[in-house]
């Protein structure tokens, strides 16, 4: 009977040590994919407002300084990226449409350093 009674215990305080290195290895992975995540995030974010600042010193050199620029970043289920650059400037809305889509193509011309990125560029249309 001292023997089955020993067993038992073994065999409750084993599943039980289990069951904490279990949870321990789970919270690891865990927190490991929340930091990677952050830095993954930190790391598109200076992308980013590299691209911007590249856009907007474009527009500048031909004569839109001050252009409103928004970048949108949308995440893929594929885990591909999808860009929205929207562009606004008032002297842009006045030029012609081969001359809006010349200025669009200029834009396209700047590249983003990640290859799995779609990006579509547009001009904000407004009436003010």
């Amino acid at each position: 009977m001292k023997e089955l009674k020993e067993i038992v215990v073994t065999v409750s305080v084993t599943a039980v040590l289990i069951f904490i290195i279990a949870f321990c290895i789970c919270g690891t992975a865990a927190g490991q994919t929340r930091e990677g995540n952050r830095k993954e995030e930190q790391y598109y974010n200076i992308l980013e407002q590299t691209y911007v600042s590249e856009i907007r010193n474009l527009l500048e050199e031909r004569g839109y300084r001050n252009s409103g620029v928004t970048m949108s970043r949308v995440r893929l289920e594929d885990g591909s990226n999808q860009y929205i650059v929207t562009i606004y400037h008032r002297r842009i809305m006045n030029l012609a449409l081969d001359e809006q889509e010349e200025l669009l193509d200029a834009c396209r011309m700047i590249r983003f350093p990640v290859e799995d990125c779609n990006f579509f560029h547009e001009f904000l249309e407004a009436d003010l």
